[in-house]
Formats: C-alpha cells, structure tokens, sequence
C-alpha cells in the first residue's frame, strides 16, 4: 500500500487505520466499436483509470466529480456490479475481483446500494414490504413469515416510514418516501458498507437535506461505512468525514472534508468549490467564481501527461508528459493530490489567456 494513503494523524503505534474497502490501479474500460456489420473494436472508453483509493471503516467518504468522470462506475466495480478490467479491489482483506459465486453473495449481504432514482430501482408490482423483505429471504436472515414481518416493520420505522405503508405500491409515495424505502432495503442484509450513487440527485432540495440527515443518523447508529457519491460538492461537505475528487477516471484529490473545502491543493477542486453556493447575499456577489473552458475531454481520447491540462490556468513544464501521482499536500493529514503545482519550481510556461475561446488549450494526444 502507498504511503499517500496511511494516517498521517494516528498517534505512533497505532500504525494504519482500518481499511475496509481497497481499489489499487482500478480500472474499468468499455469496447469502443466500428460501426457495419463487423463491429470491430476501435478502442476503449477509460471511465475507471488506475484509481487508488482506500475507504476506512467507520467513516463516510464523499466521491464528486462532474457528471460522466467515472464516479458511479468506480462505486458498481468496488461491489462488482461492473466486473473490472484491471486492478484489484479487497474488501474487509477478501479480493473481490477474485470471489466465487459463494462469495459474492456474501458481498451482496455486507455491501448495500442505495440508487439514484428510487422509482427506477423499485418493482412497481411489488409493494413494499415484499421489497424490503426480498434481501432477507435471499440471504435467509429471520426465518419464518412473522419474523421477516417484524423485521420489515424495524427497517421502516429505522428510515421514518409509518410501518402501516407495507402494503403499499411505489407509485403511491413522493420521491423521498421512495428513497427511504430503497434504504430499508439497502439495509435489510444488516451491512457494513453502503454505496449511496447519487441518492439525492432525483429529490427536491428540501428533501435532500432529509435523506442527508437520515444517512448521516444511520451511518453513527448502526456504524456503517459510506461511499456517498455525489456531484453536488455543497452535499458531499455535509455528510462526509473526508473528500475524495475525481476527474476523468481518476482520483485527483483525498482529504479531510474540511482540508479539501478550507484548502484545496487542485485547481479543478477549486474550480468545483467556486461553484458552491454561499448563504450570504454579499459574499455570494462579491467572490470570484473560477470558471473552467471548455468541456470534459472524451474518455475514449484521454490527454496526455496529466489529464486536466487541457482546462488548467496554469500548466507547467511537465504537465504534457508526466502524469501527476498522488502526493501529501496541504497541512492537514492524510491531504493528499496529484497535481504539478506540488513540488515544481518556477512559473507556469503557459497560463490560459481569458479571451481565449473555450476548450483552447493543447489539444489531447
């Protein structure tokens, strides 16, 4: 394991925190194929790149990006939902990328999900305490009709539902009555570890900042672990104890959630900050927003050297060529980045002109 990834913060002795979920050079590439009738394959889209990234036990972790960087990809192939084509991933010690059959559905118990759209992942011909009950016939947890019956009822007042709505279907509860319901489920198995893949995306704002609250309730009341992934960064700052930034397939920065939004060491998670709103009016006027040109490149063409340089303000002499590993950065412990402005001497060799239309810049090779 990479020394970036140990607990700088852990007093001497105590060596490494508890790890319970591990990627190491993770990647996840889909066949980009010809058109014709012989649908050769052309390349590959890289939207999981070499990702190294740790999650402890215990903690929630927040996963933001802009949309289409790899974020939902990298949380199915930590469960194996989306098989990887390269790396490793270790769960509690166990290579998931290695498991059998048996294994795997013990996987499925310890690791929930929790999806972005709660109708979408609901069977609407079945009503809900057929759904929350279905984990606990699979994995044989309380036997017997009456005590998966009791046991439905505990999940449903654990995420604020009146038990009385078992018998109900789907489409007769709000967006976030069905969210709710999608975590019961997630944690019917009794998990360790739980996926939320943008599981407020779909609600309105002030149910947003409700399913936020019973997450953050549940994962101090029954010790879960949290990969929370997210693009809303305001979101992610609430409910996490650390921050991990991604771009086009890869993780660019990992810190304590405070670190990352206090002092950001990447320019594309200042460029992501900027973007939050602030609740003061005059702050809100009068700070400068940093807006990035252009769009994301296609991760079938992925640039060379570091792979934001092509939206970067400052790019120095090796940012074509050398692609940045993740580094300690910042004061905090554990902050870590993968940026040349860490450990380069000199000034940018070229620094984005604002008139300069968007996307401009070297192009990808």
């Amino acid at each position: 394991m990479s020394s970036v990834f140990l607990d700088k913060g852990s007093a001497p002795g105590q060596g490494r925190r508890d790890v319970l979920v591990s990627a190491r050079g993770l990647e996840v590439h889909f066949p980009v194929r010809s058109g014709g009738p012989l649908r050769r394959t052309t390349g590959a889209l890289r939207a999981v790149d070499g990702v190294d990234l740790d999650v402890y036990r215990g903690e929630t972790l927040g996963l933001v990006g802009e949309s289409g960087c790899g974020k939902s990809t990298l949380g199915n192939a930590l469960l194996r939902l989306v098989p990887p084509t390269g790396g490793t991933v270790t769960f509690d010690g166990l290579d998931v990328t290695a498991m059998g059959r048996r294994q795997l559905r013990d996987l499925r118990r310890r690791a929930g999900m929790v999806f972005q759209d709660p109708f979408a992942s609901l069977d609407p011909r079945r009503t809900v305490a057929q759904t929350v009950s279905e984990p606990l016939e699979v994995h044989r947890l309380h036997p017997g009709r009456q005590a998966r019956a009791a046991r439905v009822r505990e999940l449903l007042e654990l995420v604020g539902l009146d038990p009385a709505v078992a018998s109900r279907y789907p489409h007769e509860f709000s967006g976030g009555q069905r969210q709710r319901v999608g975590i019961a489920r997630a944690l019917a198995g009794e998990p360790d570890f739980l996926v939320c893949d943008e599981a407020i995306a779909s609600l309105d704002v002030s149910i947003q900042a409700q399913v936020l609250n019973l997450l953050r309730r549940l994962q101090r009341q029954l010790g879960l672990t949290l990969l929370f992934i997210s693009h809303d960064l305001s979101a992610v700052r609430h409910v996490s104890d650390r921050i991990a930034v991604m771009y086009l397939g890869r993780v660019v920065e990992v810190g304590p959630a405070t670190a990352v939004a206090a002092e950001p060491q990447m320019p594309y998670t200042r460029a992501l900050l900027s973007a939050v709103p602030l609740p003061h009016p005059a702050l809100e006027r009068s700070r400068q927003r940093i807006v990035l040109r252009g769009d994301v490149p296609s991760p079938a063409r992925v640039p060379s050297g570091c792979r934001f340089r092509t939206r970067c303000p400052d790019v120095f002499e090796p940012c074509p060529d050398v692609d940045p590993a993740l580094q300690a950065v910042g004061s905090a412990p554990g902050h870590v980045a993968a940026c040349h402005l860490h450990g380069v001497v000199g000034t940018p060799v070229r620094r984005e002109d604002p008139a300069a239309p968007a996307g401009a810049g070297d192009p990808a090779r």
